[in-house]
């Protein structure tokens, strides 16, 4: 039986399984999973679903009961292999007649029945890309043979060339590895290709049997692949799950499904190489998987597609400044620092409005209370991006590239000003005040900004960062290398 690993799988499979000490018949397609009773007495009993005994024999309606299961494990009809089902964990069930309908996030299906998983491999056209398949193979040729007989030779690199350094980070407590490889497939079938090279990204760890351990690490994979395309729209085109064998090779038994939203991969943002390459990241992938399991990285504001990317409306020009927001904090923890004749100074204002507000009464205590917040509020958008202009020198290229095309000027205070007045009008639902034009064109600098900021906090080469910039938003600048 060979299964596409698609969004949406079109397959009609059939089996039973164990639900709370019962044995049902499944029938699922589609996103649905429908359970059917085996025995005729929980089929007969199957009207008082979602109703509650108030006393023998008498009933009223009650709460639907929810799914409570973690997985759900079936024989399949159709190959006699097992699938694993993991529904949606506290959804209602819903009935018709004596068929139950579960919801699910996921299935799992097995070639091999194995008791736990320490590997999970990522396939997809992105991953292809962030680290290509090209460093697999060395060409060989000699131009006048080449012309004269078409001969030439293709070699493959070995897997210690090909496979990047194991990098750590925790999930839930777990410590996980990962790492970039590419596999090799030969084939003499006529209709395939003789050679077929695929890159992967590989999440290790301790075996385990939680599944839904592993369906995170679906989650955090596409997030991180998300955040080097800069496009939600990822996908991938296969998820293998692997066991460590006594021999320290990896057996790969069963294939994860994962029914997400059904999206179209955008090649030509591939060929124009919108992307971060693993290479400008290494040595800090695990950092950054890390925070993306804790949701320390902000990447609400990423755009469906790139396409939906290139419009900005209201949400999205107040969620992009949300993220410099986000990212800023996270960089400066304590805020801008001041100087030390700065902090006297507020201490000093400080300490006479308390002493006013102590010796005031209604409105003008409210006053004074509101001049004391202003003195210990945090730093303005502008300040901020005052700051990272005079604090992150690589930006500026990026900066002039944007600003000089329009015939305007690269002026950090007035960036921040025009950011902080329209993101205030958006966000208060001033209406009735008139667009600041050239925010717009602050926005696209401020993207470019929150991603240098983003790459600095791992500590990523300034070089490699200016190449991840020039390469994901396509600026074509030429730096020294």
């Amino acid at each position: 039986m060979e299964i596409k690993n698609t969004d949406f799988n079109d397959e009609i499979y059939t089996g039973t399984l164990q639900y709370q000490g019962d044995e049902y018949g499944f029938v699922f397609s589609n996103t649905k999973l429908r359970l059917i009773p085996v025995s005729e007495e929980k089929r007969a009993s199957m009207w008082t679903f979602g109703m509650k005994e108030i006393q023998k024999g008498t009933y009223t309606w009650d709460e639907p009961p929810r799914m409570e299961e973690d997985i759900l494990v079936g024989e399949c009809n159709e190959s006699g292999k097992q699938i694993i089902f993991l529904p949606k964990k506290g959804e209602y069930l819903s009935h018709q007649n004596s068929v139950l309908f579960v919801d699910l996030e996921a299935y799992i299906i097995c070639k091999y029945v194995r008791d736990s998983i320490s590997r999970v491999s990522f396939n997809g056209p992105e991953i292809n890309c962030i680290h290509s398949t090209n460093r697999a193979i060395e060409c060989i040729f000699d131009v006048e043979t080449f012309m004269n007989n078409g001969t030439f030779s293709v070699t493959t690199k070995d897997f210690g060339y090909t496979t990047t350094p194991k990098q750590p980070f925790v999930v839930d407590g777990k410590m996980v590895s990962v790492y970039f490889g590419i596999s090799r497939t030969m084939s003499t079938r006529i209709w395939e290709p003789p050679m077929t090279l695929s890159s992967n990204m590989m999440f290790e760890f301790d075996a385990t049997n939680d599944y839904r351990f592993i369906l995170k690490l679906w989650y955090i994979a596409k997030q991180f692949i998300q955040f080097l395309c800069y496009r939600k729209n990822i996908q991938f085109s296969k998820v293998e799950l692997a066991i460590l064998c006594e021999d320290g090779k990896f057996e790969s038994f069963a294939e994860l499904y994962v029914l997400d939203k059904k999206r179209e991969t955008e090649l030509q943002t591939l060929k124009d190489g919108r992307y971060i390459k693993q290479v400008y990241i290494s040595g800090h992938e695990g950092e950054i998987l890390s925070d993306i399991a804790n949701d320390k990285l902000y990447l609400r504001h990423l755009p469906e597609s790139f396409q939906s990317g290139q419009f900005i409306d209201a949400a999205r020009f107040v969620m992009i400044t949300a993220a410099f927001e986000w990212e800023f904090d996270r960089m400066f923890p304590d805020g801008i620092p001041k100087s030390e004749g700065r902090v006297k100074a507020e201490l000093e204002v400080s300490k006479k409005l308390n002493e006013l507000i102590e010796s005031s009464k209604g409105k003008t205590k409210g006053i004074y209370k509101s001049l004391l917040k202003s003195i210990e509020r945090s730093p303005s958008l502008a300040n901020k991006i005052e700051k990272i202009g005079s604090d992150i020198e690589i930006i500026e290229p990026f900066g002039n590239q944007i600003y000089n095309f329009n015939k305007e000027s690269l002026n950090y205070i007035d960036i921040g000003k025009r950011l902080a007045d329209q993101r205030n009008h958006f966000a208060h639902g001033d209406l009735d005040k008139e667009f600041i034009g050239l925010s717009l064109l602050d926005l696209i600098f401020l993207q470019r900004i929150i991603y240098v900021m983003q790459l600095e906090i791992y500590g990523v080469d300034n070089q490699q960062i200016q190449k991840a910039i020039n390469d994901l938003f396509r600026c074509r600048l030429c730096f020294n290398t």
